[in-house]
């Protein structure tokens, strides 16, 4: 059967909720689904202190109750997401090549969706692409136009430096080129998680600084890389825009341990006051890769007394769930 749409639940929630009932599925090798109805509208997504859970997860007569955490603050939503959301849903619904279902765009960290045209019918074009022949649980990257702007300074040293979304690779793009160089490359906001891809934007910007003269400034075409995924069929059909306000920094653990402490005081509340045979806590984070994600520094920083009735906490970013605390126990399986 399949799940409902919890009321009073963001789309983030939501997805997130359904992200996490499939994958906990595939990690303990039960079904769980969604119940049908849900908190209220003053209890979904509130702060400590709610006495239901965001959502219960049902396994046979075992209830998993649910707090789903968003480290950012989700009103007002980013300019464009919602109009974004609508439009690609209804792309779903009229594309033969996209299989009707559940999706997810997942906007990197700082990324700004735009709300001019031609812009907004590019991104359309290009993210609609990338939803065709999806599986369901299936992500993959979306290969989004964007111009970086690379100066020449001197002829004297072999020197690029970088800001934005390629400073990592400001090593790789330095050796041996000839000159000292600048690059802009702050519209790229997330790189492809393939090394052979992040080598191809490098050889690109070192095939144009071979040609620049000094004082020159010249136009780059490359590609920002966004994630699309399609979500588990449980999930209510359309596509949810997921993304952090651009002024949100990915980086900042402050903020991130700040925001984590909070959700998992509620989550102890909800637990508190619910009725589950398992206690579960996803937050959903803006970080480009899972692999860049803070919450599982932000644990091991933290008072274990402060988490300890919790059964199970995960991450999710970039359409990924990550473990970051296991179960000491599981309610299916024999005590020992």
């Amino acid at each position: 059967m399949a799940a409902e749409h919890v009321t009073g639940s963001s789309p983030t929630r939501t997805a997130a909720a359904h992200m996490l009932a499939a994958w906990m599925g595939g990690r303990f090798y039960r079904t769980f689904r969604i119940a049908e109805g849900g908190p209220s509208s003053e209890n979904a997504g509130s702060e400590a202190g709610a006495g239901a859970f965001d959502f219960v997860l049902t396994q046979r007569d075992r209830r998993v109750g649910t707090t789903v955490g968003v480290l950012w603050d989700e009103e007002p939503r980013p300019a464009g997401a919602d109009a974004l959301a609508e439009m690609l849903s209804g792309d779903v619904e009229a594309e033969e090549g996209i299989v009707p279902g559940s999706y997810a765009v997942w906007v990197p960290p700082k990324g700004v969706i735009p709300t001019d045209e031609p812009e907004v019918s590019d991104l359309r074009l290009t993210l609609a692409r990338a939803l065709r022949g999806l599986d369901a649980g299936e992500r993959r990257e979306a290969r989004i136009p964007v111009t970086v702007k690379l100066a020449k300074l001197q002829t004297e040293g072999a020197y690029v430096s970088v800001v934005g979304g390629l400073a990592t690779s400001w090593l790789a793009m330095s050796e041996g080129i000839p000159g000292s160089f600048h690059l802009d490359s702050r519209p790229i906001h997330r790189l492809p998680e393939e090394t052979a891809e992040v080598d191809i934007l490098v050889s690109r910007v070192r095939d144009f600084a071979v040609a620049l003269e000094p004082g020159e400034l010249t136009d780059i075409p490359l590609h920002d890389h966004w994630t699309v995924a399609r979500l588990p069929d449980s999930a209510p059909a359309g596509v949810t825009v997921i993304a952090a306000p651009p002024d949100v920094d990915p980086v900042d653990g402050t903020n991130v341990r700040r925001r984590f402490r909070q959700e998992v005081q509620r989550a102890v509340d909800q637990k508190r006051g619910g009725d589950a045979e398992l206690a579960v806590l996803a937050v959903v984070g803006p970080f480009a890769h899972i692999g860049d994600e803070l919450v599982t520094a932000s644990l091991r920083g933290m008072n274990p007394a402060l988490y300890t009735e919790l059964d199970l906490i995960v991450v999710i970013a970039d359409g990924v769930v990550r473990q970051v605390l296991q179960p000491r126990s599981l309610p299916w399986e024999p005590a020992r």
